[in-house]
């Protein structure tokens, strides 16, 4: 911190002119002590603006440095805020598939509640052989999906195609025809029927571009694409899963999954 200095030059300078105007001239020695003065008071002047630029020199510097710290700060706040945001995406989709896992769980405990002592069932819902449809015509729709994700979730996978297919006939404006689809397409991987599945898939961005299950399908159709060989396809499709639906759960999948691939 520079400290305030009063300055004697107005002193001097006053004490030059009394010392002319009472005794008419100033004699040498009085003139030299004056000099004197003088440059002692310049001297000390150069020594506080000395002080001064290293003060300032200083100054500048420890804010360049704050400053430098301060963008340092900034960009490690700006990395573990992003990965907070991919470990919550993970979580996020972890979540949904446990959600999904404990739906199917609950279907087949409702299920087991209805049934009376003994085991047998009469509930209308029940399978018939033959590949028959498991409900009746023009039914519940509520009714006929629970029987489609029973099926499901059982593993009867000929039975479930035929009540999501039921469903879909019975049912065309209801919500939950995009997630049929959705689950028919699956239903066909699990059957190792790789091509009619990537098709059944891609009915879904096709019939129904604004449906939530679209992303979820679009994934299905790169992982599918990448078992076939067919990198680049697969790429163009994760990349469009990443731009067109950057906040989606599946997204942040789709951008793992590029990486993996060499995208």
């Amino acid at each position: 911190m520079i400290m305030r200095h009063s300055f004697p030059t107005a002193r001097v300078a006053a004490t030059l002119a009394v010392a002319f105007m009472s005794g008419g001239c100033a004699m040498k020695g009085d003139i030299r002590l004056l000099q004197d003065e003088l440059r002692t008071v310049a001297a000390r002047q150069d020594s506080l603006m000395l002080e001064l630029r290293e003060q300032t020199l200083s100054t500048q510097d420890t804010l360049r440095t704050q400053g430098d710290q301060m963008f340092d700060l900034r960009g490690d706040i700006n990395r573990q805020l992003q990965l907070i945001n991919q470990s919550l995406a993970r979580i996020e989709a972890l979540a949904g598939e446990n959600q999904r896992g404990l739906t199917g769980v609950r279907d087949q405990l409702a299920n087991l509640r209805r049934l009376p002592p003994g085991g047998v069932t009469t509930d209308p819902s029940a399978a018939t052989p033959g590949g028959e449809s498991l409900v009746g015509g023009g039914g519940n729709p509520d009714e006929l999906w629970q029987v489609a994700r029973e099926q499901l979730e059982r593993g009867s996978l000929n039975s479930a195609s035929r009540a999501f297919e039921q469903f879909i006939a019975e049912h065309p404006e209801d919500p939950r025809v995009p997630d049929a689809h959705f689950f028919l397409a699956d239903i066909l991987t699990q059957q190792d029927r790789a091509e009619e599945a990537m098709a059944k898939f891609q009915e879904i961005p096709q019939l129904f571009p604004t449906a939530d299950r679209v992303p979820d399908a679009l994934y299905r159709i790169a992982v599918l694409q990448i078992e076939a060989g067919d990198v680049d396809a697969a790429k163009s499709t994760l990349e469009r899963i990443m731009n067109t639906y950057p906040d989606a759960m599946i997204s942040m999948l789709a951008r793992e999954k590029l990486r993996e691939i060499g995208g």
